[in-house]
């Protein structure tokens, strides 16, 4: 199954990209190609939603770095938001949870941004 993402624009003006399905080889750069075009329209502020993710793997993760990477160039900011067990187990054991900050839920994202 491909990734599927969808973009909208919170009421702070806070862009939300939610990926569905398996962050991996295959679905990555549709992430990339996302954070690539919220980028474009100046410094960004994302919450990548992380609830409709069922799996994520080291391609996946590179393609969250990556993100991060085009986002502060942008002086702007990335959080994520509701990552299921196994992608806070690969955050964890690759220390990238110190990196990213990321949260319960989309709400608690949002706020304080």
């Amino acid at each position: 199954m491909a990734l599927e993402v969808e973009t909208r624009t919170a009421d702070n003006g806070i862009t939300v990209v939610a990926p569905t399905g398996r962050l991996d080889v295959a679905g990555a750069p549709a992430l990339k190609e996302a954070i690539s075009e919220v980028v474009k329209n100046g410094p960004p502020r994302i919450v990548i939603d992380m609830e409709g993710v069922s799996f994520v793997d080291s391609t996946g993760l590179g393609s969250v770095i990556s993100a991060l990477k085009q986002v502060r160039g942008s002086q702007g900011e990335l959080r994520l938001a509701a990552p299921n067990q196994q992608a806070r187990v690969v955050l964890e054991l690759t220390t990238l949870d110190r990196v990213f900050p990321y949260y319960a839920t989309v709400e608690e994202a949002l706020t304080g941004f």
